[in-house]
């Protein structure tokens, strides 16, 4: 017997959404399929509708998620920079101290 091979979530999900949109799909074509021809167009015309709501509910949910991992790249930086501040400020000043003598002013 072989292991399961392990996925991403992120395949995972895509894959989740994929089936979502393709069941939705088949009830849309089913709806229409046993209406009357004369509802038939605005079955067609909700599908669409929904079709074009779906795109834009996965174009924010992609704009979220890239403005998301901007923020947490910020604050990961800005989290470095100060704690290599603190660590330059908490030094001990033997280190300091160690630097070239100043001259004496004639």
């Amino acid at each position: 017997m072989t292991a399961r091979k392990k996925v991403s979530a992120t395949k995972r999900i895509r894959a989740a959404q994929k089936r979502a949109r393709d069941a939705v799909e088949e009830g849309f074509n089913d709806l229409e399929r046993r209406m009357p021809s004369n509802m038939r167009s605005a079955v067609r015309e909700m599908g669409k509708n929904l079709r074009g709501f779906q795109q834009q509910i996965e174009k924010n949910r992609k704009d979220r998620e890239a403005r998301w991992r901007r923020f947490q790249t910020q604050m990961r930086r800005d989290g470095v920079r100060l704690l290599q501040r603190l660590e330059k400020a908490l030094a001990p000043s033997a280190s300091r101290a160690r630097s070239s003598p100043r001259r004496k002013k004639r």
